[in-house]
């Protein structure tokens, strides 16, 4: 049986306040100096908009707590934990980790310090981000995440096609973003985007490689522009070293 590799590094999130469940979302972990942290959107952990402040929730809840669904150490891969994060301590202050520039980048990071003997992490290799791959607008990307809270088998993610919608070496609104055209429903915030590549993979303008797979982490997905637009946000890769340097 042959699984993804990113099929095994997204996370479904599930939001609560206290045991009231809010939404859903996507995360996934990444390692950082061997310490392990959790990566999804700012707007995920606040529930608000964040260019708004306003809560994003139709009941105006704001979560607490998140239940992550973690692969549990097992013999059979395809077995899950449930593990409750709180997202703040007993002082009431916020445990995760954001950009510099606070709300103006969509993204944090949630330190997991130990989870026990139970849980196995499978990182998201952020030096995949260096891979030679020539990526231009109109160019296929998959987006790995939790559309509507759905899964594809256990809690594993689902797979959707999007392209891209911008140069991806600009950044969208001056922000370190850049855009994607996909369908992309509530709940695949925070997903981790990615292009692969297999067979004949074009390097550089012109130039090609032949045989083998390749696959560039693009970055971080997490809302579409407008509510009725299919043109979504990504969050380059650099934002993510950015939060953990920070």
């Amino acid at each position: 049986m042959t699984i993804d590799r990113f099929s095994y590094a997204s996370l479904h999130l599930e939001l609560l306040f206290d045991d009231t469940q809010l939404g859903y979302a996507t995360g996934f972990v990444v390692l950082h100096k061997n310490l392990s942290y959790l990566m999804t959107n700012w707007h995920v952990v606040t529930g608000r908009h964040p260019e708004t402040n306003a809560p994003i929730s139709k009941t105006a809840g704001i979560p607490n707590c998140l239940n992550v669904w973690f692969h549990r150490k097992h013999p059979d891969l395809h077995i899950w934990i449930q593990q409750k994060i709180y997202l703040f301590d007993k002082n009431g202050d916020k445990i995760w980790k954001e950009h510099p520039r606070k709300s103006n980048v969509d993204v944090i990071a949630i330190p997991l310090g130990n989870l026990g003997s139970s849980i196995v992490l499978h990182t998201l290799e952020l030096s995949l981000a260096d891979t030679q791959i020539y990526l231009a607008p109109s160019e296929p990307v998959s987006i790995i995440g939790y559309p509507l809270g759905q899964t594809s088998y256990g809690r594993f993610p689902i797979w959707k096609t999007g392209h891209i919608a911008s140069d991806i070496d600009l950044d969208y609104d001056e922000k370190p973003a850049f855009l994607i055209d996909a369908t992309t429903k509530e709940g695949m915030s925070g997903s981790p985007v990615v292009a692969k590549r297999i067979g004949l993979i074009t390097t550089a303008p012109g130039t090609h490689v032949m045989g083998g797979e390749r696959i560039k982490f693009l970055g971080v997905y997490s809302n579409r522009t407008t509510n009725i637009s299919d043109i979504g946000v990504v969050w380059k890769p650099k934002v993510i070293e950015e939060i953990l340097n920070s």
